[in-house]
């Protein structure tokens, strides 16, 4: 055998080792993706339903200090197995509030609507049958979509009063697969607190 037909031997070998490596680590990475992928694609659903909660935690909270800052009582509401939450206060034409800004006037009476993806929804604890309440435009205010906001269902008020007081209260942040998040309001100091995403039991 000349030398340059080992060369030419020697170089297909090289070949078909390297071809045959490539096909073992190709079958080693595709079994990695099909274990590891449904675990990935649990993991960026509860991110979107933690996200949103922290979404409307914060909206919770700043009701509160809408409150305290107004010296009026406020509501939390949310469209009951919908995608909107409202912070509005209690009455529609709140009197004088006990607060003052720089220049002596009383403080604003504000308002403030948000919400979640449309792959999210808002929903009473279990065991909570309240709310189902329509609510007209005035009530929300100078919202600019006041007239879309009084066209939903929305849940009790949770009440937020100026001493930064509140209600016991919780519901849910949920997705169509059942991953749930549960937001609390403690009502004796108005605190805010969320529970970790987990997946619901069907009903029985």
């Amino acid at each position: 055998m000349t030398r340059q037909q080992t060369i030419h031997r020697h170089q297909h070998s090289i070949r078909g080792f390297s071809l045959i490596e490539l096909m073992i680590v190709l079958a080693v990475l595709v079994t990695i993706t099909a274990i590891a992928a449904p675990n990935l694609m649990d993991r960026v659903r509860d991110g979107q339903v933690q996200e949103a909660t922290e979404t409307v935690r914060e909206v919770v909270a700043e009701t509160r200090t809408f409150a305290i800052d107004a010296g009026v009582d406020y509501h939390f509401r949310y469209e009951i197995g919908g995608q909107s939450f409202v912070a509005i206060p209690s009455e529609r034409e709140p009197s004088a509030g006990n607060s003052l800004d720089a220049d002596g006037q009383t403080a604003d009476f504000r308002a403030w609507a948000n919400e979640v993806s449309d792959t999210i929804f808002l929903q009473n604890s279990d065991g909570d049958t309240s709310g189902g309440e329509s609510l007209e435009v005035a009530d929300f205010g100078n919202l600019a979509n006041a007239g879309d906001l009084a066209q939903k269902s929305w849940s009790a008020p949770i009440v937020f009063h100026f001493d930064g007081t509140a209600e016991d209260k919780s519901f849910r942040v949920m997705d169509a697969d059942r991953r749930s998040s549960t937001v609390t309001v403690r009502g004796l100091t108005g605190s805010v607190r969320t529970s970790p995403v987990f997946i619901m039991e069907e009903d029985k």
